[in-house]
């Protein structure tokens, strides 16, 4: 049966016990398997349908040459400079195969052109599993000596120091070359907690020498393996903030002696809109034993919208999670390589005996070799937005709640939070401004990237995903999105523990929250500094982890 996203979500961030060794057959790798694999320590082999299918796809462009087509990245240059020759038919004799390891390995050094700061180890690691699974699809068209050169790393937890500025996100040219420089010896790694030449770790650890060969080199810096192991680091970031949500929002019911109606099933049923009833059912499941279930003549009829229409804004960027982690599922099986390599393709197509299409094939009917545009990644690039856009929703309730909570008129508890004992203080009076200054920050993060650029390779490379500036958006909006919480944390704990003086019984998921958090955060009975208060929260609400049951 199908788990709920919920429990999917809180099982995917659940840290591993021990390491594993996983098995990539280039057909069925999953987001969250990928995302195990990056921690240190996780192993990766391919299956034997996977080596077959590397051997495959390796042979596939070498014949193609030998009956003399030219192969982009294999027999002629890259670029405007796609009619320049660099090796002849047969690519595996000499002195092709002397030529096409140098022109691979020159361009590895040209592409390389990326700013700093690098990406860390777990996007570094994915980035290889996934080129890695590719391979194994069958669709890349690299040697079996490049897979092991991958599996190598990845199983030693060498990760290359890949800047993570400098991509269109068509292709991850300055990026994804510096992979194959540090394959090849001639870049630096982290290995073991340190920055270390990558020639230093291969002699440590005893590692034959790897030189790109055939299709090795375009394949290894023109795709988008590094871009799709930053979204997928972007995507586990807003997965935890979602996670997070139900409770955050259950706190703030009971810190307003709010409504439970808007999130019954029988309301929700009338309304029918994907993962309703789960994001609705996830607040309440935070909310058994709460007060909020006795009547109460002060309670008012109807909440602000930032609570009563919370579950529905939490359901909506649930649904746009999901999807995107769909369309990464699939990405990460199959390839944005240019050209592409299909080893198993169809053949009954109504113009499959076209004349051009001889052109194209390998041999074999169902062998094909051929340009393409499989590294657009405009589709990607425009969920992660819409997934961006979705959290910014989150966060705008978050900050409006937060807002309400200091209001004595709405929640019949005291101006600013004031507690009895801080009698002639302050309390919450002025720290919304701090919250206001990264509520901008955040909606500032929903303006689209997607179509901006400038032709590059003299024309011939005009349109742009940018998915690379939408994953960093993304990363950049769940961090956003946690620090609002802070915030409103810092508020319905101090709203709850008032209650409680009052007699009122808090929820078992609200009250876990509050206990755990009052471990970091004392309840403020006098006026003093809260920046050490909303830096200690929000470590504390990046490290929550709910218990499935919830």
């Amino acid at each position: 049966m199908k788990k709920p996203l919920v429990i999917s979500i809180l099982l995917a961030i659940a840290p591993l016990s021990f390491a594993a060794t996983h098995n990539l057959d280039g057909r069925t790798l999953t987001v969250d398997e990928l995302w195990a694999i990056s921690a240190p320590g996780e192993k990766v082999a391919v299956t034997p349908e996977g080596w077959a299918r590397i051997k495959a796809s390796y042979k596939a462009p070498i014949d193609a040459a030998t009956d003399g087509r030219d192969i982009y990245g294999l027999t002629v240059n890259y670029g405007a400079l796609k009619d320049q020759k660099v090796a002849g038919a047969s690519v595996e004799a000499e002195p092709n195969r002397s030529a096409s390891i140098k022109f691979n390995e020159r361009q590895m050094r040209i592409q390389a052109a990326g700013l700093e700061p690098y990406f860390d180890d777990r996007i570094s690691k994915m980035a290889m599993v996934i080129r890695l699974n590719q391979m194994a699809a069958g669709y890349t068209g690299m040697s079996e000596a490049a897979a092991k050169a991958f599996q190598e790393y990845i199983n030693n937890d060498v990760c290359p120091l890949i800047p993570s500025r400098g991509s269109e996100g068509a292709n991850d040219l300055s990026m994804a070359t510096h992979i194959g420089l540090a394959l090849m010896g001639e870049w630096d790694v982290s290995y073991q907690g340190k920055r270390v030449p990558a020639a230093q770790v291969r002699k440590e650890l005893k590692l034959q020498p790897y030189h790109p060969f055939g299709m090795d080199g375009i394949s290894i810096l023109s795709n988008s393996n590094v871009a799709e192991a930053q979204s997928i680091a972007a995507v586990k970031k807003a997965e935890h903030y979602l996670a997070l949500s139900p409770v955050v929002i259950a706190s703030s019911l009971e810190a307003l002696n709010g409504n439970v109606s808007p999130y019954l099933w029988h309301t929700v049923e009338t309304k029918g809109w994907p993962q309703g009833h789960e994001a609705a059912e996830a607040v309440l499941a935070n909310l058994k034993g709460s007060y909020l279930w006795k009547k109460d003549a002060k309670r008012y009829l109807q909440d602000p919208l930032s609570f009563r229409s919370a579950g529905y804004i939490l359901a909506a960027a649930m649904e746009e999670l999901n999807q995107t982690k769909g369309l990464l599922n699939t990405a990460i099986n199959h390839t944005t390589d240019n050209p592409i390599v299909n080893t198993e393709a169809k053949n009954d197509r109504w113009y499959s005996n076209a004349e051009v299409l001889d052109e194209m094939r390998a041999g074999k009917p169902t062998v094909y070799v051929n340009s393409c545009s499989n590294f657009d990644n405009t589709q990607l690039a425009l969920q992660m937005e819409s997934l961006t856009k979705a959290l910014g929703q989150v966060m705008h309730i978050s900050a409006w709640r937060t807002t309400q909570l200091v209001d004595d008129h709405r929640t019949g508890l005291s101006t600013y939070l004031v507690a009895k004992e801080n009698k002639g203080g302050d309390g919450f009076a002025n720290i919304a401004q701090s919250m206001s200054g990264l509520y901008a920050d955040g909606m500032a993060l929903t303006n689209s990237v997607i179509g901006y650029g400038v032709p590059t390779s003299i024309g011939i490379e005009e349109t742009f995903s940018n998915l690379n500036a939408t994953a960093d958006r993304l990363s950049k909006m769940a961090d956003v999105g946690c620090e609002i919480y802070a915030y409103e944390v810092l508020h319905t704990t101090q709203a709850m523990d008032m209650r409680k003086q009052d007699g009122k019984q808090m929820g078992q998921g609200t009250t876990k929250l509050l206990d755990g958090y009052r471990k970091v955060v004392p309840f403020v009975t006098k006026d003093r500094i809260f920046t050490p208060d909303i830096n200690n929260g929000l470590k504390f609400l990046k490290s929550y982890q709910i218990p499935a049951n919830n």
